[in-house]
């Protein structure tokens, strides 16, 4: 059994195996027509607060000019629904497609992030914690005037309403349990049954909350363990975003290329620009 290490925060020891092995990356010249290499930008905080602003923080300055970059430069950002009906029903990409995400409900998706893609008419996805929208919409109600950390359902409701945001998972509360692997000495089936617990709480509470159910799961922290696809598919959930850097190809009628597609991090300091060259494999 492999041991891999993946942090957003720490180094987390994982004992478990991956469910599929990665692809190394694609040549432009190596697809068919029935494939698509998609560059997926993973983003956390959007901040002022020099104290966070590193690796997992950027500036709202920052997280503008990426926007203006990819606006001017032919880009067209995607959701997740668009890839699955390019994969199942074959419907066309944009052409320079191209997907941002962000990770954890921060209260700064809807403070930063949302204006800004109303303001350029783009779309993102966000991938909330349950638990968190749970706990901060109670303690907005019991002091409304208070700053907190994370997104309330309603704030959540409000930006899947508006078209530009799809909502996603990040599971209900396994991203502050070490994230979504197999525990050391857990059996397969104890870990089915847990993980199958946890993301189906986050269903549930995003069907009563939205009126719409997740069908996409970004792994907390990274960690993937052999037997995860199997609860996600058993969820009805059909797409899956790992921490692998590089581009995501994506293939019509293979259902299998949604999951743990590939996406890279843009941290303080480097532009999307040269996010994309690094995914293109043509670094400054």
């Amino acid at each position: 059994m492999r041991k891999f290490l993946f942090s957003l925060t720490v180094l987390v020891l994982l004992i478990g195996t991956v469910i599929h092995p990665f692809p190394q990356h694609v040549r432009a010249d190596e697809l068919s027509a029935e494939e698509v290499k998609v560059p997926i930008i993973m983003y956390h905080l959007v901040t002022e607060n020099p104290k966070y602003i590193g690796k997992y923080g950027i500036t709202p300055k920052e997280l503008e000019a990426d926007l203006v970059y990819l606006q001017t430069n032919g880009y067209t950002t995607i959701v997740v629904q668009d890839l699955i009906d390019f994969v199942e029903g074959g419907k066309e990409l944009p052409y320079n497609a191209i997907m941002l995400t962000f990770d954890d409900g921060n209260s700064s998706d809807y403070n930063y992030l949302f204006p800004l893609l109303q303001k350029y008419d783009m779309k993102a996805v966000l991938a909330i914690i349950g638990k968190t929208t749970d706990e901060i919409t109670a303690n907005v109600e019991k002091n409304p005037e208070g700053k907190y950390p994370n997104l309330t359902w309603q704030q959540v409701l409000e930006m899947h309403q508006s078209g530009f945001v799809e909502i996603q998972s990040h599971g209900f509360d396994v991203h502050h349990k070490g994230g979504s692997g197999k525990k050391r000495a857990e059996s397969a089936q104890a870990y089915h049954n847990r993980l199958y617990s946890d993301l189906s709480k986050l269903q549930e509470a995003c069907k009563t909350h939205l009126g719409h159910t997740p069908n996409a799961f970004i792994y907390p922290l990274g960690i993937i363990s052999d037997g995860s696809q199997s609860v996600l598919e058993q969820l009805g959930i059909v797409a899956s975003f790992s921490c692998y850097e590089g581009m995501a190809v994506i293939r019509q009628g293979d259902k299998d290329s949604l999951y743990c597609m590939r996406r890279s991090i843009r941290p303080n300091g480097k532009s999307v620009e040269a996010v994309l060259k690094e995914i293109k494999g043509t670094k400054e």
